[in-house]
């Protein structure tokens, strides 16, 4: 009797793995093109660096063919990719650096989680100014026009000199929000304004003044509903999206709605003459039609995590999933053209630079993606 029951239990323990192995989600490739381009598929993967441990959000800089980058214990180093070798710049001791850092000529400009931001000479490492915020540096910094812009945790956008870190001018979006986190939304710039994020799921236009041109609210509620995506522009259309909320087209001159899409996002937003990219919290990738928001394309990329980045490069996107999963993507229909598992961890976004792709894995390896 007991080897009879043993015989059933194995067999409805096979039948319920079969059922699980037969609704697992397996991602194949589609379709093999030859596209000529500067990266594309088939395409293989190095590491170049590891700079230990990094935030949730880090983010590598370009300048003159090296990147930088900061971490969690207060080092900053700049990465030749193609000798893969690293250089400590400057350390910033009980600081931690997770702000995409900025760099202008033989500059650097570093914020900390301290609320210090630094001005550095890159030959050197030796500090030229300093300000000092109550609040942790977040997001990016910028360096345009003899200015630098960086934003703060307690929702305000600073606009200061280059030269000695001066305030030009701030601007504060509404109430702090003690209990919230603030996101990761980078600045786009416009001829006409700057269009920033915040943890309250609205996005901005300031003025190159510092005052408020227009609010567009994108989320529900008020909390834990950050923008954490830098907006795009096309055809006098502002494209914004939040983490629990919209995806909306507003209008570049008032803010007032064009078109909006219940979709919701952790990934940055690509667009191409095409179609607007960006990926939902099921682990869909979609490719929207940027004149009324109406779906071109759908393809299911994972069912274990979320999609963290996407890079349109050329006739290509690339999909970097959580889990390491690196997705090709023929940008006009969807089609899978190629998939690499770089096998590790990922929350940040992907850099193009010098022909490749970088990023940066939760334990800071830094990948370089090529073509073969």
């Amino acid at each position: 009797m007991r080897k009879i029951v043993s015989f059933i239990l194995v067999l409805i323990a096979f039948a319920l793995s079969s059922c699980s192995s037969s609704n697992k989600f397996v991602l194949k490739v589609e379709e093999h093109k030859q596209l000529s381009q500067s990266l594309a598929p088939p395409i293989d993967y190095e590491s170049v660096a590891d700079v230990d441990n990094v935030g949730y959000k880090a983010y590598l800089t370009s300048h003159d063919g090296f990147l930088y980058i900061g971490n969690l214990d207060g080092e900053v180093y700049e990465i030749d990719p193609k000798k893969e070798t690293k250089r400590l710049v400057v350390e910033f001791e009980d600081e931690p650096v997770e702000v995409a850092l900025g760099v202008e000529g033989s500059y650097l400009f570093v914020g900390t989680n301290k609320g210090g931001l630094y001005k550095v000479d890159l030959k050197t490492g030796k500090v030229l100014a300093k300000r000092q915020f109550d609040f942790p540096v977040v997001g990016r910094i910028y360096t345009k026009s003899d200015k630098v812009y960086v934003t703060v945790e307690n929702d305000t956008v600073y606009c200061l000199s280059d030269n000695d870190l001066s305030t030009v001018w701030k601007y504060t979006h509404g109430e702090f929000n003690m209990l919230d986190i603030r996101g990761f939304s980078g600045i786009l710039f416009g001829d006409d304004g700057l269009y920033v994020g915040f943890d309250d799921g609205s996005v901005d236009k300031i003025s190159y003044k510092g005052d408020q041109i227009w609010e567009a609210q994108v989320g529900e509620g008020n909390m834990f509903i950050d923008s954490d995506t830098t907006p795009v522009s096309s055809g006098g259309k502002i494209y914004i999206t939040t983490t629990n909320g919209y995806t909306e087209a507003v209008s570049r001159e008032d803010g007032s709605i064009v078109w909006k899409r219940k979709i919701s996002t952790y990934s940055n937003i690509q667009q191409s003459i095409f179609g607007l990219y960006l990926a939902d919290e099921e682990g869909n990738l979609y490719c929207l039609d940027k004149s009324g928001g109406e779906t071109i394309w759908k393809t299911k990329l994972t069912d274990e995590g979320n999609i963290y980045s996407l890079k349109v490069i050329g006739r290509v996107v690339f999909a970097l999933t959580q889990q390491g999963k690196l997705i090709a993507l023929d940008y006009l229909n969807g089609k899978v053209l190629d998939i690499k598992d770089l096998g590790d961890e990922f929350s940040s976004g992907m850099l193009y630079c010098c022909d490749r792709l970088f990023v940066v894995s939760r334990d800071g390896e830094i990948y370089s993606i090529f073509s073969k």
